[in-house]
């Protein structure tokens, strides 16, 4: 089938009107069957004068066909000849490079899965490929190029991250590692270098940070499983490098407050930081020399970074990273009690407040709000990451953690006693930090098994929870919400007076209007009966 015929159908499967999509829809069914389709479809790519919104159509539909019939798990299903495989694989990679922006993702993710098939046994020259064109735009410093390269290389390799071991696994590592270790390098201390020169040039640096942001991502994909002998040789360079990133600053592409998406600088720094969380945790021992500078760069992201939701992904990613180092063997870094204080004070305690984003989920989508919770999904949000960096330090400095938020929660009460309306948000925040310190370890059908003894919980309970639960109207649902929350995590603690409080407050909040609030109370009811009196 011709092009021509194949850009009809692609801009009538895009019609306001539903019987002509289903007719092109029904055609391109038909067309795929036919050996040549995919090969006149990445043809359609490369024709200028095709409507840009015409050749992105005609790439998701080549992607489509290669996950469904590269290698079909139907053996009734329609299978790609062996010879069409070949010119894809031939043609696929200059094509990538040719192609408008907009449709590189597109051909990128195509390529991962058929390598995910093919690669290494079955495309022999993808790297042959790749690492001479790798090479040549790199001394010419041509980094849109070399950024396009390495994402065809990233997302061939990302599934290195999760697979499970295997001898195949490390054979297909090996030969990657074999060809792209020492350009990877080289590429990565160019970039880095050239990043101060460009950074009059935003165009330019936002460039370059996409190159060192693939970089990075690379080094991760190939570390996953376990460091290899030349980065290890090398950690040196890559670790300077790192702590230069993370220096990095480019007011002209600094995200404005309103942003959501996160700039071009904090994707990278999250990167870095990602890769040092990966070091830490399996590669601790050559890690060790060069981690104090690390964490201090870290630190320091952390406290030059607000609560706009575009810093999201940096934040929780730097406090993910500062959990796992106070988990280690390497927690001492955080035992002078100005550190303590630092970490406490500048770093939990402004990101375990209750933001606008987690406000607006609770009001406009009660199921997401509720199965986030209960499925902790959100393991990625600040709230959560700064309550997992609480139990971290717990673990070797549980006194004086509790005694710094101590005060901290004592302050916060008062702000909610002294005007529940305005300021019930200090009150949302003090239960989560109460919750934070006490939950040492839980299980989904006990809740709570290990408790931090430092903490009263009959006590808070008793004075803070309770009057949430029976006040007739409430500051906030919000705060009703949270209470249960407690009560059901802590329900193996709490005594049987309580339970006879707590029981009926429930049941009449099962008609509480507010989806969530009713949705847990049920939950509450639930698991509390399954308690055994001691």
């Amino acid at each position: 089938m011709d092009s021509n015929t194949l850009a009809q159908y692609f801009q009538a499967s895009m019609s306001p009107d539903a019987a002509t999509r289903k007719q092109a829809e029904a055609s391109l069914a038909s067309a795929q069957r036919q050996p040549q389709c995919l090969v006149s479809v990445l043809g359609l790519l490369t024709q200028e004068p095709v409507p840009l919104q015409v050749r992105q159509a005609a790439a998701v539909f080549f992607k489509n066909v290669v996950r469904r019939h590269w290698e079909p798990e139907d053996e009734h299903e329609l299978t790609i000849p062996d010879e069409i495989k070949t010119q894809v694989k031939d043609n696929v990679l200059q094509l990538y490079l040719a192609v408008a922006e907009l449709l590189q993702s597109q051909l990128s993710e195509a390529m991962a899965l058929i390598a995910s098939h093919d690669f290494p046994a079955k495309w022999q020259s993808l790297l042959p490929g790749v690492l001479p064109q790798l090479e040549t735009a790199t001394g010419q410093k041509d980094y849109k190029r070399v950024s396009g390269l390495l994402q065809i290389l990233h997302s061939i390799c990302k599934r290195y991250r999760h697979e499970f071991k295997s001898d195949e696994l490390f054979a297909e590592i090996k030969y990657v590692l074999e060809k792209l270790q020492g350009p990877l390098l080289a590429i990565f201390k160019q970039a880095v270098a050239d990043l101060p020169l460009a950074v009059a040039d935003a165009a330019a640096s936002k460039t370059l940070l996409g190159c060192a942001t693939s970089v990075v991502a690379l080094f991760y994909d190939l570390c996953a499983q376990d460091l290899p002998e030349f980065f290890e040789d090398n950690l040196q360079p890559w670790m300077e490098g790192f702590v230069v990133l993370l220096k990095y600053q480019n007011g002209a592409l600094a995200a404005d407050d309103d942003d959501t998406e996160p700039s071009p600088v904090s994707v990278l720094q999250a990167e870095v930081v990602e890769a040092l969380s990966l070091l830490m945790s399996k590669e601790e021992e050559a890690f060790a020399p060069y981690l104090p500078g690390c964490l201090g760069e870290v630190w320091n992201v952390l406290m030059a970074a607000g609560l706009r939701p575009h810093q999201d992904l940096l934040v929780t990613t730097s406090v993910r990273f500062l959990t796992t180092v106070s988990t280690s063997v390497h927690h001492h870094l955080f035992a002078a009690p100005e550190v303590l204080d630092n970490v406490c004070r500048k770093i939990i305690s402004p990101n375990v407040q209750l933001l606008q984003a987690d406000e607006d989920l609770f009001d406009e989508n009660a199921f997401e709000y509720v199965r986030r919770d209960v499925e902790g999904s959100d393991s990625d949000t600040r709230r959560r990451g700064a309550c997992d960096l609480v139990r971290g330090l717990c673990r070797n400095y549980e006194k004086q953690v509790t005694d710094l938020f101590s005060g901290d929660i004592a302050a916060l009460l008062g702000q909610y006693a002294a005007n529940p309306a305005a300021n019930w948000k200090a009150k949302d925040a003090a239960i989560y930090l109460v919750i934070a310190l006490t939950l040492k370890g839980s299980t989904s059908r006990l809740g709570a098994t290990q408790t931090n003894s430092l903490v009263n919980l009959a006590d808070f309970c008793q004075s803070h929870v309770l009057p949430e639960l029976q006040a007739a109207t409430p500051p906030h649902p919000i705060l009703v919400a949270d209470a249960i929350k407690f009560v059901t995590t802590f329900r193996v603690q709490l005594p049987r007076a309580v339970y006879e409080q707590v029981m009926p407050a429930l049941v009449a909040l099962l008609g509480h209007k507010e989806p969530v609030v009713h949705t847990y109370a049920a939950t509450a009811i639930e698991r509390m009966l399954t308690v055994k009196e001691a």
